[in-house]
């Protein structure tokens, strides 16, 4: 008997630890019935608007200091709103569907609107949301034909000038289906208000302030927005199929994972932006039309591992669509991207003409970008790796960069120091697969036992000061330029 009580009572207490669930009180009516900090909500069907049930429950719950709306299996159809979301998630909310069963979509009648949108929104623009998971639901946006939005974090590109220094924080979507959405998840902050962290400028002012050394200094660096990004965003174990801008957006979050999402015909893949740091990109399968993982404007201290990218079959075949990018927004800024290890990845572009595993691009808008201390090691490069930037190279530095056992099966490709600046570069015990002779362009670079099995390496008449050592080539090395150094080299002699 005394083991039976005692058994009952640690159930209760495992239970409890995360919601309280008790029966459900009698008398209540659709969408009210209740148990504990649980508020249960029947699908209304496709025939009824869902927007109101769905927000009395969130509102229900939330008032109690928290717990779970759980969602029946069948349809739940959200309309647009004359403002920016149709529901707002609060705080302490778990919103948990019945898997693939239960679905959420903007009603596909709903009249086109090209404006940013967003049918499920973690917070408002002044009020923020933390301590939310979104869990084992199916969502539709619907956004190729009506702009159906996306399920994103609190303000969303939206410039409020009071959501500047506020954040949602400790915020999960887990095992969820998402289809047709402007950009599946994220958070982020007014995009135009890069300058200054307490009020949001015209594109006048930002013109203006681009030549004032200290508003560029800092933008999303200031103090106060530093101390107010976002923390601990998590988004894994979801699908994630057709969407028109990026599949998982963190932009100026402190702490997040993006983690073992298959992604699916998005234009661009997982981001990471605006000063985020403290970020893991990790083991998520990606197939894009545009991009694929993308590390951008100010981001540093992100770790990338496991992935599998690659273009869809049906992209554009004439344009770069880079598996990983490094690059900047159209703003003009003095960014940095820095302390990037990139590790354990297949980054694979086979079918398109540029065949871009890898590149760098700073946008023309920019003032300048320096990309340092990326450590990129123990991937599989099938296409070329560009350490070059086609678009802006003069405003770009590329320096203290690692590229050590990777297998290329594309070439490396460089630029000269006078087109763009780069140095310190080791690519060291990489194993090159493709036929031909890889140039090396640049300076202040050291090439170290890497082995060219089908060819050689040829430095640049132009190219100055690098160390050039211990490496395998199926034919003697090119040497050109000046102060280079050249020894321990070893031509491979062929099979018989």
């Amino acid at each position: 008997m005394k083991r039976t009580i005692l058994l009952s009572s640690i159930f209760a207490l495992v239970g409890g630890s995360l919601w309280a669930v008790g029966p459900v009180e009698a008398g209540k009516t659709q969408g009210e019935a209740t148990s504990g900090f649980e508020v249960r909500i029947p699908a209304p069907g496709p025939d009824v608007i869902a927007d109101d049930v769905l927000q009395q429950a969130i509102d229900k719950v939330s008032a109690t200091g928290g717990g779970v709306v759980l969602l029946g299996a069948g349809d739940f159809k959200l309309t647009r709103h004359a403002d920016d979301e149709t529901v707002v998630i609060k705080s302490g909310v778990t919103l948990r569907g019945q898997g693939y069963a239960t679905h959420i979509y903007l009603d596909p009648k709903t009249p086109p609107n090209d404006l940013r949108y967003f049918p499920m929104r973690i917070g408002t623009a002044t009020v923020p949301a933390h301590n939310v998971v979104i869990e084992h639901l199916r969502y539709t946006g619907n956004d190729k034909a009506i702009g159906g939005g996306s399920v994103m974090g609190f303000n969303a590109r939206l410039d409020e000038k009071e959501s500047l220094l506020l954040s949602c924080d400790n915020i999960t979507v887990r095992h969820c289906w998402i289809y047709d959405a402007k950009q599946a998840v994220g958070c982020t902050k007014p995009a135009t208000a890069m300058y200054l962290a307490k009020h949001v400028i015209s594109a006048e002012e930002a013109k203006a302030a681009a030549g004032e050394i200290e508003k560029t200094r800092t933008g999303y660096f200031d103090a106060d927005r530093m101390a107010t990004q976002f923390k601990n965003w998590q988004v894994y174990n979801n699908y994630i199929e057709t969407c028109g801008n990026k599949a998982i957006e963190l932009a100026e979050c402190n702490g997040g994972l993006i983690a073992d999402n298959h992604i699916v015909n998005v234009v661009d893949g997982p981001q990471v932006i605006f000063g985020s740091r403290n970020v893991q990109i990790r083991d998520n399968i990606v197939y894009f039309t545009k991009t694929g993982i993308n590390i951008t404007e100010g981001s540093h201290h992100i770790r990338v591992t496991g992935n599998h990218v690659e273009p869809m079959l049906n992209a554009s075949k004439t344009e770069a669509l880079p598996c990983l990018i490094f690059r900047t927004e159209p703003l003009p800024l003095h960014s940095k991207i820095s302390d990037v290890v990139v590790t354990g990845n297949i980054f694979r572009n086979q079918h398109t003409k540029a065949k871009c595993a890898m590149r760098f691009v700073t946008r023309p808008e920019a003032l300048s970008c320096t990309y340092e201390g990326i450590t990129l090691s123990g991937n599989v490069f099938d296409g070329d790796v560009q350490f070059y930037d086609l678009r802006n190279p003069s405003q770009t530095t590329i320096r203290d960069i690692l590229f050590a056992d990777n297998v290329c099966e594309g070439t490396v490709l460089t630029e000269p120091n006078s087109t763009m600046v780069s140095s310190h570069v080791m690519v060291r015990g990489n194993l090159l697969r493709q036929t031909g002779t890889v140039i090396l362009n640049a300076n202040q670079w050291i090439w170290s036992g890497n082995t060219h099995v089908n060819g050689t390496l040829e430095v640049a008449e132009g190219a100055k000061s690098n160390m050039i050592r211990d490496n395998v080539t199926a034919s003697p090395i090119l040497g050109g330029g000046a102060e280079n150094v050249l020894a321990e080299n070893i031509v491979m002699k062929a099979s018989k």
